[in-house]
Parts: structure tokens; C-alpha cells; sequence
């Protein structure tokens, strides 16, 4: 009803619209936390941001920022509690926030991301050695400093680069637009080489060496180079680190909700939520020779399977540890595989040459 009242109140009266609006952003009690700011947002959809008057939509954006950059810890009888949360499971708690961020999503917040092109937050991951690998196939490997996205590349980011280009999008996607609701999600349903194909655009349209990390600089993003740690923050799992099957979501969430759950260099999402394309080639033993040519080579149209790190929300939690690998033909276009990219400190060539990659 409310929604209604919004929607029509904005075919009468800019000023009446907003001081709705603003009254339900601004109520001091609600049933649970941020339903208040999630509702003022979908009046905002619903109504139309050239229908409201004032800086009302911005500062719904901020405020609902604010939220999800607060972190969450555990209180007495495992209840999760937040300056605004209080003795919920970790389960309820981490389903408000999916709300949030999905509400901040449709009134064109843009987390991890700047405009125009959609060009990721970066972290910066210096040069050195770390243990790749587990148990027996433990290692250590030396890479040079490059930058890797904070989060997995969104649905959002990804249809810039659609409406850019023309590229086919994903599936379910209505035209060149992800579903609502959906635009802060992690985008899935991309193979490896349309992966590969976003990766040159922005590179071009920013300048700037961009490319699919290698599963090398994958998994030193996900576990730090101080230990060989089985996650990326270190212990065990439970809902409020990240989106596996056990955690019950049954689907994606908003990339970086889950903030206690960051890698040591402050990468977020690097267990569960979606696999994610790496450039490395499937099928060379350990150990990783980041020097050794084989590993990044491909034919034009080759069908040679590709790394796939960090697990997602359909599968056990075991998939997600910072040293689990898989291998998946190029051509995979899954609801639970998604890519991020790095920014490497040597040039990359913006197309690949006749039996090589370029990267």
C-alpha cells in the first residue's frame, strides 16, 4: 500500500512524494533492521528519482552505505549483534543486509565500483613470496606487485559493458538489463572468453593493463603471505563470513556484504557466492612457475579447460578454501561462476595473437 501511495502520490505532487518518502526514512522505530531505508528506497524506484524533490535519493544512498559498511560480530548465545542489530541469528542479520544492498542497487548506488565505465576498487597486492597450495602439493611461488578487484565484477558493472558494446548478455537478463534487484550481485552466466572479452574493453576504455587474474594471483589475494591459511580470514565457516550452500541463501548475494569475512589484503568474497574464471590453464602439475608459458597459452577457439577458484553458494564448504582448484571448459556459462580482474604491473596487449593468449 504503501508503494502504491508513493506511486501515486508522484503523478500529483513532487513535494508531497518526497515528504512521504522522507517520513518513512526517517521513523524512528521499524520491525527489523533496515526495513525503514530499504522501503524509502523502492519508493524511490517506484516513484521515480525526477519525481522528488531535493537530494533525497543521494542521501538514501549514503545512508544506506553507512549500513553496510558496518561490521557485524557475534554476542552472547551466538546472536549477531550491530550498533543497529540486535540478538538476531547470523542468518537473519545477514539476510537484512542482502536486503540493504539490494535496495542501495536499485537506486543506483554503486559499491566497489566508480562511473563511468565501472572500473573496480583496487587492492593492492605487493610483490613477494606466499604458499600456494595445501598439504602435499604446498609451495612456495614469488609474484610481482599487480592490483585485484576488491569484489567479483557485478551485474551492474557488466551492463555497462553490454550497452557499450552490443555483447550478448547474460541469461535472464531483460535486454541489455540485469534483473532488479540484482544490479550489486556478482554477474554469472559468463563463459571465460566473454570473461576475457570485458576485460579488454574496460582495459581500453580506461587505459590501463586489465586482465583475468592467474590462479597464482588469485589465491594470494584470498590467503594473505604471512601463512597458508584454509580461508581467507583465517578460522572456520558460518553464515556471517560467507554465501555457501550450508549458509542456507540458496542463491547469490551483493558482492561485499559479508565484511568480516576479508581476505588479509582485504579482498571480499574469495569463498562462496560464485566461482570465478582465472586465466591459468588446467592440467599442469604443481608446482606454479608463474614463468612457465604453458599455463596462460590458447588458440583462438580452443576448448582447453581453464581454472576456477573460490567456490559459490550452491556448493559444500569444503569448495571454498583458498587452495581448492577446479578446471571448467571455456564455454561454461554457469548461474554460479563469475569472474573478478586484476590490474597487472606489466603491459597486457589488448587482443590475443595466433596461438597466444597476449596475457
Amino acid at each position: 500500500m504503501i508503494l502504491l501511495a508513493a506511486g501515486y502520490l508522484s503523478t500529483q505532487s513532487k513535494e508531497r512524494t518526497t515528504r512521504l518518502i522522507r517520513a518513512i526514512a526517517d521513523a524512528k522505530t521499524e520491525p527489523e533492521p533496515y526495513h525503514n531505508l530499504v522501503l524509502a528506497a523502492d519508493c524511490v524506484r517506484d516513484a521515480d528519482a525526477n519525481r522528488i524533490v531535493g537530494d533525497l535519493e543521494a542521501d538514501l544512498r549514503g545512508r544506506l552505505q553507512r549500513e553496510l559498511e558496518a561490521r557485524v560480530w557475534k554476542g552472547a548465545l551466538g546472536t549477531v549483534q550491530t550498533l543497529f542489530t540486535r540478538a538476531m541469528t547470523p542468518q537473519q542479520a545477514t539476510r537484512r543486509r542482502i536486503a540493504a544492498a539490494e535496495a542501495l542497487s536499485k537506486i543506483g548506488g554503486s559499491r566497489f565500483w566508480t562511473r563511468p565505465h565501472g572500473e573496480p576498487e583496487w587492492v593492492q597486492i605487493p610483490s613477494g613470496e606466499f604458499t600456494m597450495g595445501e598439504r602435499s602439493e604446498a609451495h612456495c611461488v614469488h609474484l610481482p606487485d599487480y592490483a585485484i578487484a576488491r569484489v567479483p565484477i557485478t551485474q551492474a558493472q557488466y551492463a555497462l559493458f553490454v550497452q557499450a558494446t552490443g555483447h550478448e548478455p547474460p541469461a535472464g537478463w531483460t535486454g541489455k538489463r540485469p534483473p532488479i534487484g540484482k544490479e550489486g550481485h556478482p554477474v554469472v552466466g559468463v563463459d571465460w572468453h566473454a570473461a576475457l572479452g570485458y576485460c579488454r574493453w574496460l582495459g581500453a576504455v580506461t587505459g590501463k593493463p586489465i586482465t583475468l587474474p592467474s590462479e597464482a594471483e588469485w589465491e594470494k589475494a584470498a590467503r594473505g603471505a604471512d601463512d597458508a591459511r584454509a580461508y581467507p580470514w583465517g578460522g572456520d565457516i558460518d553464515a556471517v563470513l560467507c554465501n555457501v550452500r550450508e549458509s542456507g541463501f540458496g542463491g547469490t548475494t551483493p558482492v561485499g556484504i559479508f565484511l568480516n569475512g576479508a581476505s588479509p589484503s582485504g579482498c571480499l568474497d574469495m569463498a562462496g557466492n560464485v566461482w570465478e574464471w582465472t586465466r591459468s590453464r588446467w592440467g599442469i602439475a604443481y608446482p606454479y612457475d608463474p614463468l612457465d608459458p604453458r599455463r596462460e597459452r590458447f588458440d583462438a577457439e580452443d576448448d582447453i579447460r581453464r581454472v576456477v577458484r573460490g567456490g559459490s553458494w550452491s556448493d559444500h564448504r569444503d569448495y571454498a578454501r583458498c587452495a581448492c582448484r577446479f578446471g571448467l571448459r571455456p564455454d561454461n556459462r554457469l548461474d554460479n561462476l563469475g569472474f573478478r580482474v586484476v590490474l597487472r604491473a606489466a603491459p597486457v596487449s589488448s587482443a590475443p595473437s595466433s596461438g597466444d593468449s597476449g596475457l
